[in-house]
């Protein structure tokens, strides 16, 4: 189980490196240029117009850096590999449990619960000893 742990932190951090890579290029990318005056709704609509432009160009920049391709590949592998032990695990275990349970060793036991009859005072009842 420490195995699978480990799998699903690889994957965190080749995401977080994934993600600062990422988060170089857009800065990198983006222009210092000077924030619209408050109020001047147009010009603001436009800023955050370019702003996400950018953001996808530069996506599609990074997109093409080796470096960056060969990130998303690991991460793509790291991922699989935890979700397949994760898979493998759980279904072993799920296996081990109805294997328990079918054998009867561990298996549901019938209950018995003891029961008092109450008189509610209803003569037609058999369990107030009516006919």
């Amino acid at each position: 189980m420490a195995e699978i742990g480990e799998s699903w932190k690889d994957v965190a951090s080749k995401a977080e490196a994934l993600g600062l890579k990422l988060k170089l290029h857009l800065e990198q990318e983006q222009e210092d240029g000077a924030a619209p005056e408050p109020g001047d709704t147009k010009a603001m609509v436009d800023d955050l117009g370019r702003k996400v432009q950018d953001a996808f160009e530069s996506v599609g920049n990074a997109a093409k850096d080796p470096a960056v391709h060969e990130d998303v590949k690991e991460m793509g592998r790291l991922f699989k590999d935890a979700l397949m032990g994760t898979l493998s695990t759980v279904g072993t275990e799920v296996r081990d449990r109805a294997a328990t349970a079918t054998s009867g060793s561990d298996g549901p036991q019938d209950v018995v619960v003891d029961a008092e009859v109450v008189d509610d005072g209803d003569p037609g009842d058999e369990a107030d000893g009516g006919d």
